[in-house]
């Protein structure tokens, strides 16, 4: 492996939620770690925190007839997504699923492992679990496995646009 290797550089989605927050007037710095953050659980071992405290992105695909929607999870570490309240909560119709890389990465610009809840699109509705709302502070992936970002609660509702949720989760 080389010193570039190494440094884990910026990528252009690491680039583009850094510039989001900047535009966004956040004055959150992003956070390289030196261990891959692929799981929540690998995020909270690498920050030494709480795994409840790391949001996972979690995007379904909803079919119905010949068409497809996206709707995005953010979801506690510590909890695991029920899709049938998923489904019901965002107000879409057919069956829900967990999709394949190629739609995550397509539908979000990010690969699996690496999806931030910022810069998706405003067309994809997204829940948030009120079960973040447990932490002071959140970690969430910043478009790269070893790039993250601290937020708050509120700044999380605000900066996403999503509507907060108590019952699309569990242990």
């Amino acid at each position: 492996m080389s010193c570039i290797d190494k440094m884990i550089l910026k990528t252009p989605q690491v680039m583009k939620v850094e510039k989001f927050l900047f535009e966004k007037k956040m004055p959150i710095k992003l956070v390289k770690l030196d261990e891959t953050a692929r799981s929540a659980e690998e995020a909270s071992r690498a920050l030494k925190t709480q795994v409840g405290s790391i949001i996972k992105s979690l995007l379904f695909q909803v079919s119905f007839e010949n068409i497809s929607l996206p709707v995005m999870a953010l979801i506690s570490g510590d909890k695991k997504g029920i899709e049938k309240k998923i489904l019901e909560e965002s107000g879409l119709k057919g069956k829900i699923k967990r999709p394949n890389a190629d739609y995550v990465k397509y539908v979000t610009g990010f690969s699996i492992g690496g999806v931030s809840p910022l810069t998706i699109s405003e067309n994809i509705p997204i829940l948030i679990d009120e079960n973040l709302n447990r932490y002071k502070l959140l970690w969430a992936s910043a478009g790269h496995t070893h790039w993250v970002f601290p937020i708050e609660f509120q700044d999380l509702v605000r900066l996403t646009k999503g509507k907060i949720v108590n019952n699309i989760s569990k242990d």
